[in-house]
This record gives C-alpha cells, structure tokens and sequence, in this order.
C-alpha cells in the first residue's frame, strides 16, 4: 500500500463535495460506512494493480472528512406514519381529558380559555363529552369569570347525565350565589337552577328566596325565573308568589316583564295572572320604559283587562298611541290588537282606530324585511276582510314589486282583488293583467285568479258590479285564446267562477267556448270549458257536437274531464234532447262500464236511473232552475265570516299567518292554558333527534 504525501493529502481535502441531499438514503448509508472505517489507520482496502486506492475519487474524498456527515437519516421501511386514531386510546374526547388534566399547570390564563373552549366546541358540534364531567368538576373553582361561564353552561348540559358526581359542585354553586360580583351571583344562580336535578331543590330554596331580595336587578331577574325552574321541577312555589306580585313594581323593566311571564305560566291553568286595575294602570304609566319584549308582555297582558267605563278605555287608548310611532312590528300590532280588544263594545270607535293604525302598517311594509313584510301583508289581509275597504285608498302601495321575494308577490296578489271597488277595479284590473305575462307560471296563474275575484268580491257587487263583469269577461277571454297551455286553462277556470256571479255576461263567452275547448289545455281548464258548455248550451249552436267528439274519445280524457262531460251531457239533454239522445246513451253506456272511478261510475248510474225513472223529475234534480249569487253572501266556498270573528282573538298570533284558528293547527295537549302543556313540549324536545338549547 502506498502511503500518500502530506502535499497530495492537501490537494485531495480542497476539491470540491458532492451535495449529500442529493444522494439516495441507501447510497448515504453505504458512504458513511465506508468513511467511518476509512478514519482509522490501516483500514483502506487493497490497491489496485496502478497503486491507486481500491475506492473512487468521490469515495476517498467522503473518507477524508468523515466529521462533515450529518446524522443517519430514519430508515423508510421502520419509521411509523403520525397519526391521531393509530392508538385506541386516542381520540377527541381522550385528548381534551389529557388537557384538563393539565389544567393547573398553564400558567397563562389565555390557555386556560383554549382549553375549555375547545370543550364548549365539541359539546356545540355534537360530539358526547359527558365523559369529561369529573375532569370538568376539577376546574369549576377559578376567579375568571369567562371561565366560569364556560363550566356552568357545561355542567348545565351534562348534570343530569351523571346526577351523582353532578352533586359535588352543589357547594361551589352555593358559595357563589353570595360572591360580591353581581354577575357571578347571577351566573351562579341561573346554572343552579338549571342543573334540573330534583335531588338539589333542597339546596336551591334558600339562595332562590335571598336573590329575589338582591340588590342588583340582574340578579333579581334570574330569580325570577329560577322560580319558574323551580316550578317545572315540580316543586310548589306558592311560598314565592307575594314576593313575585311586589318584583311587578320593581324599578327595573326587565324585572317586571320577566315577572310577569313567570306569573302568567304558574297561572297557566287559569288563563294567566291576575290582571287587576291598579297592576295594569301602574304598568301602563311606565310603558316608555320597557323594550319591545316588554312591551309585548303589557300588551297582552291588556287584552285580558275590562276597563270599567269609556273614559278609562280612552285613557289607556291614549297611552298606547304613542307605541304605534315605534319601529317595531311586533309592537305595532300588539296594540292594535289591544284597540280591537279595547273597542268590542264600542264598534262607533271601529273605523277611527282602523283609520289610526293604517299609517303605521304601511310604513313598517315599505322599510321592512321580507319575513317582516310577509307577516305584515298576512295582517292586512285579515283587517281587509273584517273591515272591507280599510285600504281600498293605499292600493296602489301593495302593487308588486320586481325585487320583492315570490312569497311576498303571490300573498300581494290574494290582497289586490279586496282592495278593488267601483273606483279603483279598473286600475287594479289593469295592473294584474301586466302580471300574466310574468315567467313564473303560478304567478301568472295567481293574477288571472285574482282579476276574477274583482269581479266575484262582495265589494265590487252593486250598481257597478255589471259594468266590472264585462270588463273581466273580456280579458279572460282573450286569456282563454293565448296558447291552450297553462295561461289558457287558469282563464277557463276563472271564466266559470265569473259567470257564476255574472251570468249575463254568458253571451260574449259562448262563441268562443268551442274554440277554446278544441284548443286543449291543463285538465282542470277543459273540465271548466266542458261545465260552461253544457251550462249554457242552449246558447252554444255547436255544443252537442262539440261533445260528441269528447264522448268518442272518452278513453282518452281525464278524471275530470270525464266527471264535467258527464253532467254537461246531462244538463244539454234537457235542453237539447234531439242531438244529445243519441250522445247521451253511448257515454252512459261508456261511464258505467268504466273502472277507472268509483265516483264516475257512480255519478254515471245515478243519472240512468234517474232518466229511468221519469225524464221531469229528472230534469228537476239536474237543472234545479236559475241560480244567481246574492251580491251581500258572494259563494257559499268562500264564506269565512265565523274564521273571521275567531282571529280577531287571535290576532298577531301564527293564527293570522295560517289562516286559521289555533285549536285546527295545535293539539290540545300542547295549548296554552290546559294542564301539563309546558311539561309535553318539554318531553316532546327530550323525545325528539334536535338536542334543545342550553337553559336560559
């Protein structure tokens, strides 16, 4: 072996190095193997046969500065993937348990939030940390008052989950509710109270009965409503009640009104609390003072109160005036369900409150939100049909706007039509004709529903009620001959409800009801075309073969078509029986051998036995004369003068948005007023798959 010069030593230790991070890890791995064993005397291989070394130039270069390598990188094929969910113990819950545990470490109070937030997160998204009760417990005593909410909302949720350990922080609740910051009490009151544990009433009386004396309204409040709590768990609260009656003088407006919904639950059974005449004058001298919740509260509460003369109902009229200028809706329309209440006995006063409360109405519909405008139009359309031509001057304010949502413009076109009289139908008429012509189809369907309600509305019935039915028959008309689709059969239908109520009008229409019918269209618009031609066929020179052709494609029709062919062929024989004798026998035939309907066949067999049994008589079931619609009832389908009459009980209600009474829409175990309703909507929220939310 020849032993290299220093010189030659030198020369090698400057040239240049290759990148080791360019180099694969099994390549590294042989490198420094071979430099480390190159550190030692003696340790070089055989030389070759020229004398130089066995290794290459790179290799040797490697072996002079063995010190310059860096660690043993990790080997691929042992190193383990990080994960989370590797380990079964391992998980969300396990990990929040790890960092309770190292709760009393952290010495930044900014951690400690992390932490207990990062449980409040999972316990938001669903995620069962019930477990983590215990752990929980461990940290309930802490001076932060963030803290401090975080475990009582916490503890609210999970207590009755594990009723045992929820107990040990009875004694950490309790020593709270006498803390000198007001808030803590307060806190500390509400999440005892809420814990719902029938085990601790014992423990909530007393810190309840020293609260309701506190003197920080904050806290006066939740104990007003722990008193409630209390209630719900069963327990008899009658030893609070005098308490409570003081708490509705107190001088706090929250206070007050929480006081009195409290009192109106305990009272459920007897329709409310006591509504007294000093109570409510006393409320109603400092209205100014509550919000719109509290308001609410009052307002209601006056729709129990019977003032004992007229003077007294003006009184308190003229205390409520001033709530109609506020901005908000809710309140808006408690009181003018108070004026509805306030004036049952005196009706002369009707119009002037009507009068009164249509300003505020309007503004709060042209600034409002959609859900706000929605509930708003709802009101107004009920105030139209109990007192018919309120807003006969503003309708030009409920006319559809581009921009407003589709619920707003249909319920818009259900008001239009009640607004219409001898001045203004031909205005509106005008302007539902524009909305035909929309995209929408039911919008289109709705406006031509709409213009034949102007003329079959009890207000446009009259001296001017002639003039209003030509005009609406001839654009249904035109209606009828658009397109034979959607348009064409709404017109159809709407046709037939105008002649019903303008039957002088039949003879514009009864040229162009075989057009029309030849036309086709949607079933409901040809079952309209076929009754119109059997009901005025005598009119009609083609209606028996218009028919007829129905009749020899009577497979081909609809339910319907077929139920409307088969009167109208009846009502024609009577006025026609040489052309309909023949007709008449192949479709009773047809229809009672068909069993497609149960009511076709039916209907079919009434009518041959009728005919069987003597064509006079027969002629008097079918026909049954002249029929005209009195102008003071309209149709008996749209009678709703007893609806009428119960929602204005119910008003500013759900009642209103539904049309309909609130025994039709809410079982009876779930009324206000009957025994255990709060009790059922409690168990019906335990019952369902929705988690309810945190206690107040």
């Amino acid at each position: 072996m020849r032993i290299l010069s220093k010189t030659e030593l030198t020369q090698r230790s400057t040239r240049p190095q290759a990148a080791p991070q360019l180099l694969q890890h099994t390549y590294i791995h042989i490198m420094y193997t071979a430099t480390a064993r190159s550190s030692f005397p003696g340790s070089n291989s055989a030389a070759s046969p020229s004398g130089s070394p066995s290794t290459p130039p790179q290799q040797n270069q490697n072996q002079q500065h063995p010190q310059k390598t860096g660690p043993l990188p990790p080997d691929p094929s042992t190193s383990k993937p990080d994960s989370y969910f590797v380990d079964a113990k391992k998980g969300e819950v396990n990990e929040l348990r790890n960092l309770l545990r190292t709760f009393a470490l952290e010495k930044t109070l900014t951690r400690k939030r992390e932490i207990i937030k990062k449980v409040i997160a999972y316990m938001t998204l669903g995620i069962d940390v019930s477990r983590l009760l215990p752990d929980m417990l461990l940290v309930i005593e802490t001076r932060d008052l963030v803290i401090k909410k975080m475990v009582y909302l916490y503890l609210c949720t999970y207590a009755s989950s594990s009723e045992e350990v929820a107990i040990m922080c009875i004694n950490t609740l309790m020593k709270d509710c006498s803390n000198d910051d007001p808030m803590v009490r307060g806190l500390a009151l509400r999440s005892l109270t809420s814990l719902r544990l029938k085990s601790i009433i014992e423990y909530v009386i007393e810190p309840l009965r020293k609260s309701l004396e506190d003197a920080n309204a904050y806290v006066r409040k939740t104990a007003v409503l722990g008193v409630l709590k209390l209630h719900d768990l069963g327990h008899n609260v009658d030893n609070f009640l005098p308490r409570m009656k003081e708490l509705l003088d107190d001088g706090d407006p929250a206070v007050v009104y929480n006081c009195i919904e409290v009192l109106n639950e305990l009272n459920a059974d007897n329709g409310g609390m006591e509504v007294t005449r000093d109570v409510m004058l006393k409320l109603l001298n400092r209205l100014s003072t509550f919000n719109e919740f509290g308001l609410a509260s009052v307002l209601n509460l006056l729709c129990r109160y019977t003032p004992a003369d007229k003077n007294e109902t003006f009184q308190i009229m003229n205390l409520l005036d001033p709530v109609l200028r506020t901005s908000n809706s809710g309140s808006v329309l408690a009181v003018i369900k108070s004026f509805l209440h306030l004036t049952n006995s005196m009706p002369e006063l009707r119009p002037m409150v009507y009068d009164r409360v249509k300003p505020p109405i309007l503004t709060l519909i042209a600034g409002g939100g959609p859900e706000q405008v929605y509930v708003l139009l709802k009101h107004v359309k009920y105030l139209c049909e109990a007192n018919p031509g309120m807003f006969d001057p503003e309708y030009r304010q409920l006319y559809v706007r581009y921009n407003e949502p589709t619920s707003i413009k249909y319920l818009k076109l259900s008001i239009l039509p009640k607004l219409a009289s001898g001045d203004t139908a031909v205005d509106i008429i005008t302007e539902l004709c524009e909305y035909v012509s929309e995209n929408d189809v039911r919008m289109a369907k709705l406006a031509i529903e709409a213009i034949a309600k102007v003329a079959t509305e009890r207000a446009c019935q009259g001296a001017t009620s002639t003039g209003i039915g030509e005009i609406v028959t001839g654009k249904l008309v035109e209606l009828c001959a658009v397109d034979g689709g959607a348009v064409s059969s709404a017109a159809a239908s709407a046709l037939k409800d105008v002649l019903r109520a303008h039957p002088e009008s039949r003879f514009s229409v009864a040229p162009v009801l075989g057009r029309c019918l030849r036309m086709g269209g949607e079933e409901k618009g040809k079952a309209s075309l076929v009754w119109m031609i059997g009901e005025f066929g005598d009119i009609v020179i083609e209606a028996p073969y218009v028919l007829e052709k129905l009749v020899d494609a009577w497979d081909e029709n609809e339910e319907l078509v077929k139920l409307a062919l088969l009167t109208a062929c009846v009502k024609l024989f009577f006025k026609r029986p040489p052309e309909m004798q023949g007709i008449l026998g192949r479709l009773l035939t047809q229809a009672t051998n068909d069993v497609s309907s149960q009511d076709l066949h039916d209907r079919a067999l009434l009518y041959y036995r009728l005919l069987k049994a003597g064509p006079e008589n027969a002629e008097k079931v079918v026909n049954g004369g002249e029929q005209t619609i009195e102008p003071s009832k309209g149709f008996a389908e749209d009678d709703e003068e007893e609806t009428i009459k119960a929602l204005r009980e119910e008003f500013n209600t759900l009642s209103i948005v539904y049309g309909s009474r609130s025994d039709h829409f809410i079982t009876e175990k779930y009324r206000l007023g009957t025994s255990d309703a709060v009790q059922n909507v409690t168990d019906a929220f335990a019952n369902s798959t929705v988690t309810p939310p945190p206690a107040a």
